[in-house]
């Protein structure tokens, strides 16, 4: 999946988020998918963004030491 927007609220949060989807256009809206923020917290764990589209908060995280979950904890 390639994240291609985020739709914001009046105070700059994230509010949804719209994908397009690697499987085709047979899947979701001619291969498009949205999701509410809510489901994005819930099931998204693992993303890749370069760098230059990052916050500098973000940037600053990077340099923190990583927590690593146990292999039961259902985020791994």
């Amino acid at each position: 999946m390639l994240l291609i927007g985020c739709d914001t609220d009046q105070n700059d949060k994230p509010v949804k988020w719209e994908f397009e989807n690697s499987w085709g256009s047979s899947y979701g809206h001619n291969g498009y998918l949205t999701f509410t923020d809510e489901w994005f917290n819930e099931y998204l764990f693992r993303l890749v963004i370069n760098k230059r589209y990052l916050s500098p908060k973000a940037i600053e995280a990077l340099g923190k030491k990583s927590t690593k979950l146990p292999m039961w904890d259902y985020m791994f």
